[in-house]
């Protein structure tokens, strides 16, 4: 649906479609409906505040709504709010509307206005409010009045909707989209290659090669004193690591329009329990609200500070193994947390990691150089006539590496816009060797994983006389992407100089519901 909008951004028509299928949703399920399904969103205060401007919670449910009604539409019986949760349709909503707002006060700022003919205008020609073809205001009233109250706060949304759009469309006309642009996208599009490969992962050779002895270890540390600081450098989270504890929780949620009593409660009788020596993971099973948990006795596995609530971390960290907290509130609602295993912080100098740098290093050279004689082997034998499936057969394969068979593969056809080839991931080398080949070319290139072999299968080139047919198509395609480039970056300006804050029980309430 996106991309049906920015296709016609330039048509006042689309922001009137847009707004006839906002006022659709409000019919049909308007504010206060997910409190209904016991949301209890329009319960609370405010959904977000955008430079002191709060946004209320209704403005969040129609969003909310409409991403609902969107992916409903595309996968029918199929989308249930458990996948609305893990799409974070909450939080897209939430997003969404900040947006919005801060569109419009820069509009605003900038001096940018809806008049009221434009405002009647949009108003008469949206086919919810008309009858027989023609605007009818008691068919408006009577449409509007259950889901705005009035016409009047249903005229300023509106409003605020084509100030939206008056300023999008102001941002993307400075878009242009060059010829010599359109040509280049045509050539890379009708630009095509296939190949059939064989890959000789260094993970794979590791298995395969000696181990290297003590003194081969410290010879490499004395002449590679700063490819190993480099390592050393470069992999901070693995040599200063931050105390970790493995923790099982119990989760008493606490609705946005409810008091903690009755889900403190619930927590104490949690303690209650375990006190007189009950399985915490039993106990996590049988109370706790935590359905991704649950099953699994409460296993959150291994926390550390940083991406946890402040709160919930500091208890967390605080517990010796096998202690159990005191309860613990979030903005998810109670918890009781018991640790089953602490990790204490460790840093491990460079000095000290030296040899252990070494020995990786040195195993990952040999295993490379391993991997690199096997590759370089086949791609020999390609060249003098055999064919790299008949070499690296699916079945009844003998050429192993590691341990493991080495099976040719085939990439399908792929165009030159593309940064990853099928089935072998990021490979620039390799792209570029295979977009500078021949037909029945034999290619030996490195990869990030180890060396590749591969065989030319395909290679097109553009047809220039289809140009003119796809032009079209190509120029708005490229506008497209164009204008998605700019609106992202500009409203990531206005985020990173607005005050933006957002109401966390309207998000938890969507979770609770999703």
């Amino acid at each position: 649906m996106l991309d049906v909008l920015r296709s016609n951004a330039r048509s006042a028509l689309t922001w009137f479609i847009v707004i006839g299928i906002v006022v659709v949703f409000a019919l049909n399920f308007g504010p206060g409906s997910l409190s209904q399904s016991g949301c209890g969103a329009s319960n609370a205060p405010w959904a977000a505040r955008v430079n002191g401007r709060a946004l209320s919670p209704q403005e969040w449910e129609r969003q909310y709504l409409q991403l609902v009604q969107t992916y409903q539409a595309q996968a029918g019986d199929a989308f249930t709010r458990e996948l609305a949760a893990q799409l974070g349709l909450g939080q897209q909503a939430m997003d969404q509307i900040v947006d919005r707002e801060l569109v419009v006060q820069d509009a605003k700022r900038r001096g940018i206005a809806v008049t009221s003919r434009e405002l009647t205008k949009a108003v008469h020609a949206m086919p919810s409010f008309q009858v027989d073809g023609r605007f009818d205001f008691e068919a408006y009233r009577d449409a509007v009045r259950p889901s705005w109250g009035s016409t009047a706060k249903f005229e300023a949304a509106l409003k605020e909707d084509l100030l939206y759009e008056k300023m999008r469309a102001a941002l993307v006309e400075t878009v242009k989209v060059s010829a010599a642009e359109v040509r280049d996208a045509f050539e890379a599009d009708g630009d095509k290659v296939a190949l059939t490969y064989a890959r000789f992962p260094i993970a794979w050779a590791e298995a395969e090669i000696a181990k290297p002895s003590a003194a081969d270890v410290e010879a490499y540390a004395a002449t590679q004193a700063e490819r190993i600081a480099t390592f050393h450098s470069e992999n901070r989270s693995r040599f200063d690591q931050k105390k970790r504890v493995r923790v099982r929780h119990v989760l008493a949620r606490v609705a946005p329009d409810a008091g903690d009593a009755a889900a403190k409660q619930r927590i104490e009788t949690a303690r209650a329990r375990l006190a007189k020596g009950e399985d915490f993971a039993a106990v996590a099973s049988a109370l706790s609200d935590d359905a991704a948990t649950k099953a699994s006795g409460g296993d959150l596995g291994f926390v550390t500070e940083g991406p946890l609530d402040d709160a919930f971390a500091a208890a967390a960290l605080s517990l010796e193994p096998g202690a159990v907290s005191e309860p613990v509130r979030t903005p998810a609602g109670w918890h009781v947390l018991k640790a089953e295993e602490v990790v204490p912080a460790k840093r491990i100098s460079l000095e000290d990691a030296r040899l252990e740098i070494a020995r990786e290093l040195l195993s990952k050279e040999r295993a490379g150089a391993l991997a690199t004689a096997r590759a370089r082997a086949a791609h020999d034998a390609v060249r003098r006539g055999k064919a790299l499936p008949a070499l690296f057969p699916a079945s009844g394969q003998t050429v192993k590496l590691g341990g493991k068979e080495v099976v040719a593969g085939e990439t399908g056809t792929f165009g030159r816009a593309t940064t990853f080839i099928p089935g072998l991931g990021t490979a620039p080398g390799l792209l570029a060797a295979a977009f500078g080949a021949k037909q029945g070319d034999v290619l030996l290139q490195e990869t990030p994983v180890g060396p590749v072999v591969a065989v030319v299968t395909l290679r097109e080139s553009p047809d220039s006389a289809a140009f003119e047919a796809k032009k079209g198509e190509l120029e708005s395609r490229l506008r497209n992407r164009k204008e998605y480039q700019v609106m992202t970056s500009w409203l990531q300006t206005l985020r990173d100089g607005a005050e933006v804050q957002t109401n966390p029980a309207i998000l938890a309430a969507a979770a609770a519901t999703e």
